[in-house]
């Protein structure tokens, strides 16, 4: 919280710094050439709104009239232009960025330009407005470039700081290498626009940027085609490296590197089917809600994603705020203006889904659409693959009857335990627990019924043995838990706890309601035994003791 406060104190000093200078700067401005400052302005903002957007940032000819105007009219005149020209086109005409965003985006040109404009003087620069284009004049303005350059990215990196650590684009050289080609044509437009003015007033000027858009449309295609490569090289990854080698984690983080060289996200979820809860649960997550996403759950057909899922369907939300589809749903649709949202399924079964989320509307389009179908679909079939597997290891270690661990499974992981345990000297405890009774219960029911109960059972304490416990099978009616860190007085307690639950739950059986009673014992490392065998002997004999004492109770190993 304090980091979202320092970020919005941070952008709203800059956006103050900025109309600060702009308001000490207006009183210099000719307001004779009033039309010819709108004109620029229109100018700059025809070229923000034919923007060229990319991944990793933005190519547009918009410099060209920024460093014109400086060129012609001097800095007053430039700032209020470059301002007035971000305000309009990204706070207006430019698909509806957040206030505070295009209150930045102008300021930051402002700053930008009138530092460099400090260092051009600094320099011996003398304005061009005034003097015309001179050889002495190209060291500084060569200075005032690369000056703005610099500025203009740090005060923008010191924006994005905040979500730098979670930054899915893994090559953040792209936004420098783009916005440098930006630079290197609009330079020249810019120069020869300030040449022409001189002679020919506006017009030449007005003239001379319908080539500007010209260059914008044909880097418009070279950079089409450069993402094309970029999403076949993404295509290329995924089917190189998401083989055997590679784990489901492995390749779901290869799908969200591999979507970020061509697809800006603000934060990524791939949702996959639990089959042990029966739901869609958030197998991981990238961004700066990652934590409250992970492990999160999503029902068949709930909300806009789960029905989207359900239908096999990849759609886009251009804005949250006026899509009606959203209008019942919460969390992630209501901090995200756009989001995009892929299933991930192979034939007739249903994986889960990939959701990307933007703060900005209409971040995604129908063709970034179509290249996460096509992409999500190959990596659909590795992760089938590896879930299949998956799910016969863990079918291994189950217990055919109840569901739960088997003692083989439960004996491995113990030993784990109980190394870490006497490593950290820590506590680990044992828990035995069998039902009272129960041959009368297969006598009176049958021994169909009497599986019945000892699955519901299994099942309750499953739901009860939570965080690194373990509950298996241990056989016949017995079952085993084990709770790293508990002592002799927490795992007493919980033993209770479980004793009381079982006895007042009831156990429905076809039309009858069974109630059960257990007795359980309990043996703790490093208490009661120095090994895993000795510690399962005395809980065994705790269990015994228990019996012999009456049943329904819990014992404690001497």
């Amino acid at each position: 919280m304090a980091g979202k406060s320092r970020h919005i104190l941070y952008t709203w000093l800059v956006a103050l710094c900025g109309w600060v200078v702009l308001f000490f700067s207006f009183r210099v401005l000719n307001l004779d050439l009033g039309k010819e400052y709108l004109i620029m302005i229109a100018l700059g903002a025809l070229a923000e709104w034919f923007t060229v957007y990319l991944p990793q940032g933005q190519l547009s000819g918009g410099f060209s009239v920024v460093f014109a105007s400086y060129l012609i009219f001097g800095p007053a005149p430039a700032v209020w232009i470059s301002a007035l020209t971000v305000l309009f086109s990204q706070g207006i005409i430019n698909r509806g960025n957040p206030l505070r965003t295009a209150f930045f985006n102008s300021s930051q040109y402002v700053i930008s330009l009138c530092s460099a404009d400090y260092l051009f003087r600094l320099t011996g620069g003398q304005a061009l407005s005034n003097i015309g284009f001179k050889a002495s004049n190209l060291l500084p303005l060569l200075v005032f470039l690369v000056s703005f350059f610099v500025i203009n990215h740090l005060l923008v990196d010191l924006y994005l700081l905040p979500g730098r650590k979670y930054d899915s684009q893994p090559y953040r050289f792209d936004t420098l290498y783009w916005d440098g080609f930006t630079y290197l044509f609009s330079i020249p437009f810019g120069i020869l626009m300030y040449l022409i003015y001189r002679p020919v007033g506006i017009t030449g000027p007005f003239l001379l940027f319908l080539p500007v858009l010209a260059v914008q449309f044909v880097s418009r295609l070279y950079v089409k085609t450069a993402l094309f490569n970029k999403e076949l090289f993404a295509f290329y990854q995924i089917a190189q490296k998401a083989g055997d080698k590679f784990s489901s984690e492995q390749i779901m983080d290869l799908l969200f590197k591999e979507t970020s060289r061509v697809v800006s996200y603000y934060t990524g979820i791939i949702y996959l089917w639990s089959y042990d809860y029966k739901c869609f649960k958030a197998a991981m997550a990238v961004g700066p809600y990652k934590n409250q996403l992970f492990g999160s759950s999503l029902g068949k057909g709930e909300g806009f994603i789960g029905s989207a899922i359900e239908n096999r369907q990849a759609e886009i939300v251009y804005d949250s705020k006026s899509d009606p589809r959203l209008k019942e749903d919460g969390g992630l649709t209501q901090v995200h203006r756009s989001l995009m949202v892929v299933p991930l399924f192979v034939e007739t079964e249903i994986l889960g889904a990939l959701v990307l989320g933007e703060k900005r509307p209409f971040a995604f389009d129908q063709r970034r659409l179509h290249f996460l179908s096509v992409l999500c679909s190959q990596t659909a079939i590795f992760l089938a693959n590896k879930m299949q597997v998956k799910r016969m290891q863990e079918n291994a270690n189950l217990d055919i009857m109840t569901g739960i661990f088997n003692q083989r499974y439960f004996f491995e992981q113990v030993e784990v335990e109980f190394n870490r345990a006497k490593k950290n000297g820590a506590t680990l405890s044992l828990i035995l627990l069998d039902v009272d009774h129960f041959e009368i219960i297969n006598e009176y029911f049958g021994y169909r019924a009497g599986n019945q109960i000892l699955v519901l059972l299994a099942g309750l304490l499953k739901e009860e043995v939570i965080h690194d416990g373990l509950v298996a099978r241990f056989g016949g009616e017995e079952f085993i838990i084990s709770l790293p860190g508990f002592n002799r007085e927490s795992s007493k307690e919980f033993a209770d706890y479980l004793r009381e639950k079982i006895r007042a739950h009831q156990f429905q059986v076809d039309e009858s309601t069974v109630h059960l009673k257990v007795s359980l014992g309990v043996a703790v490392y490093p208490d009661h035994a120095r090994d895993v065998s000795d510690l399962v002997k005395k809980a065994g004999q705790a269990l015994k003791q228990a019996k012999e004492a009456g049943k329904d109770r819990v014992m404690v190993a001497f």
